[in-house]
């Protein structure tokens, strides 16, 4: 399933920028770090080379950890960091294979009766930034959700444009909230699904 391999792929990107990180033979750093912005209790990293073609958007927020060292605030590194990816679904706009042009059939009949269509999947993730007690990094999927981003005023040439452009605007929206919550890694999946519609209706404001 399309579910399925988008999860897999994110997990495989996760251990291979982990262990990017201690090990020196890794020829290419599985991800590049473009963008960052401190907050009061974090900073986020916007991230590119998440090697999957439906990758749209990849950014990951680092707590601040601090601790007392004589009199003095110090900032450590943090063993959990949160991962915030936007992957595309459907036929992506260069597949020209009969199940390709299938799935774009489909879909667009499935417009025409008025029906929704998701077109991209958020994933929300909390993956530790060191190695566990047993040389392993932990991983967990604790947010997901899919959603429509085609906007039907769009010519249908730039459809594949357009609503990449919303899901960007939509995860950096995303991203730039959690620079506002004191402990976004302490969110349960129920705190998440409100943060995330909160963030969608000031985008539609």
């Amino acid at each position: 399933m399309l579910f399925d391999r988008i999860i897999e792929d994110s997990l495989s990107f996760i251990r291979r920028m982990l262990w990017s990180r201690v090990d020196d033979t890794i020829a290419q750093n599985p991800f590049q770090p473009t963008r960052s912005q401190e907050g009061e209790f974090g900073f986020i990293h916007l991230l590119e080379g998440r090697d999957t073609p439906r990758a749209v958007r990849t950014w990951m927020y680092s707590p601040r950890r601090k601790h007392l060292d004589s009199a003095n605030i110090v900032s450590t590194s943090v063993p959990i960091d949160l991962h915030i990816y936007m992957d595309f679904l459907g036929p992506l706009p260069e597949a020209d294979t009969p199940r390709a042009f299938a799935e774009r059939e489909r879909i667009e009949e499935q417009r025409q009766k008025g029906k929704a269509v998701n077109t991209h999947r958020l994933q929300i993730l909390k993956a530790s930034h060191f190695l566990n007690e047993d040389g392993l990094y932990d991983c967990d999927l604790i947010f997901w959700k899919e959603f429509d981003f085609y906007r039907p005023q769009e010519e249908p040439f730039s459809e594949a444009i357009s609503v990449n452009m919303f899901a960007v605007h939509f995860t950096d929206l995303l991203a730039l909230k959690c620079l506002n919550i004191a402990s976004p890694l302490q969110l349960k999946t129920e705190a998440w699904a409100s943060v995330v519609d909160e963030v969608i209706t000031i985008q539609l404001a």
